[in-house]
């Protein structure tokens, strides 16, 4: 149970990408990894524990080993940092019958009638100005309880009948007050204590009930944004316990704007990862392949899985059912959706034996398209042998999700077996 609590608290502080990424930050600086940047020359050192953050909602982390030489390789794990939310838009507060409101639009795929009814709180990132004209970067939350109410069924009488489809321009209002329009930056000043002139913002809403054990035996997770912070807390609990071995680049990488197709400066089909690989590549050897080692390394592409419904079990294919609690999921796709191919197949289910852990399958139906991952532009972006895979949940992309507890740390032994090489 360790570290499925330590799972519901790192959730529980990283209410948006940009809160994920200073948390890694923490956390891994407690742990003596360096924090480099992107602007600076790096000066690497054998057995050196490394991070390099980009744009604030992406970060990578690696350790070197002691020895290596030319056929050394990189050890990947990947995994994103965001999750479907409301973002707050540029012109933020609007006035409708007498309420103050919050200007948000939908960031990804929400499954919106979640997010009704719901206690809201929200936070991200400001860009200040300061006093010398140069601009900051400030991660806050402000806490105070918002909500988007729904419209009471003696107004609305058929809805159970005909289903609630809320528009996305027209209901989705959160209500944060009553009476004359605010000021959104003095707000946010009062409630955070930052001075400055606030220019612009990245905010998002968020559930503002904390994540919880459920089920009989406490063998479930609810909570929100396990789609995909598990698995960012899965990989980075694997590495820091990992030993050095001899040349393997042991790393993870995580990236902002998976859940919006990832074409952002920091997403996973920007340069981030690759500019990384080759500044370490340069550290290691300036004579051996950096496209050798490329073609011996592996990527693990770790994204949450489909678990069969009990109410909706025919939107599965009836041979691939994956069950919570019964191991990590292997997600494959005759079209390339996901980065899995046979070779990959065969390399994750032996970290799985070693690790003493079941595995799944999972194939979408023929008649139900599935969605991708970060792992087939990475494949071909990188040309790495490549695998999708992820534990299985439900509720995927709703304010409130829910896993496996023993999956959890199911997953954590099959990485620890990946990182030994």
């Amino acid at each position: 149970m360790s570290y499925a609590q330590s799972l519901l608290s790192f959730i529980d502080v990283s209410t948006t990408s940009f809160h994920a990424v200073a948390q890694l930050k923490k956390e891994l600086a407690a742990d003596h990894f360096i924090e480099l940047k992107e602007t600076d020359h790096w000066l690497l050192k054998a057995k050196g524990k490394y991070f390099v953050t980009r744009a604030d909602g992406s970060i990578i982390a690696f350790k070197l080993p002691e020895i290596c030489e030319e056929d050394y390789r990189f050890n990947i794990i990947g995994a994103h940092t965001d999750s479907p939310c409301l973002k707050i838009k540029s012109n933020p507060i609007a006035t409708q019958e007498g309420y103050q409101l919050l200007n948000v639009e939908v960031y990804g795929g929400v499954l919106l009638n979640s997010w009704f009814d719901r206690d809201l709180h929200f936070g991200g990132r400001l860009i200040i100005e300061n006093t010398s004209g140069v601009l900051e970067q400030k991660i806050i939350s402000v806490n105070k309880k918002l909500r988007i109410p729904r419209l009471a069924i003696h107004l609305d009488r058929e809805v159970n009948k005909n289903g609630f489809s809320p528009n996305p321009q027209e209901h989705l209002f959160p209500v944060i007050g009553l009476g004359e329009h605010i000021d959104f930056e003095t707000w946010i000043k009062e409630e955070t204590g930052v001075t400055g002139n606030i220019l612009s913002w990245d905010l998002f809403l968020y559930d503002a009930a904390p994540s919880t054990f459920g089920g009989i035996n406490n063998e479930f997770i609810y909570a929100p944004r396990l789609d995909n912070l598990a698995s960012v807390h899965a990989s980075y609990k694997a590495l820091l316990a990992a030993k050095s071995v001899e040349n393997t680049v042991q790393m993870v990488a995580y990236f902002q704007h998976e859940e919006i197709g990832s074409t952002s400066q920091n997403g996973a089909a920007s340069n981030f990862l690759e500019a990384t690989l080759k500044r370490i590549h340069e550290f290691i050897s300036k004579e051996a392949s950096y496209y050798q080692a490329l073609a011996g390394s592996f990527f693990i592409s770790a994204d949450m899985a489909h678990a069969v419904h009990p109410s909706y079990g025919s939107k599965h294919d009836p041979s691939h059912r994956p069950l919570i609690g019964n191991g990590p999921v292997i997600k494959s796709n005759a079209n390339m959706r996901y980065a899995t191919d046979a070779f990959s197949i065969a390399k994750f289910k032996q970290w799985c034996q070693k690790a003493t852990v079941p595995v799944q399958d999972f194939c979408s139906r023929n008649d139900i398209g599935c969605g991708s991952t970060i792992g087939p532009m990475t494949a071909a972006k990188l040309g790495i042998p490549s695998i999708d895979i992820g534990n299985p949940m439900l509720s995927m992309h709703s304010i409130r999700e829910m896993c496996g507890t023993k999956d959890h740390d199911s997953i954590i032994k099959v990485f620890a077996e990946f990182f030994k090489g």
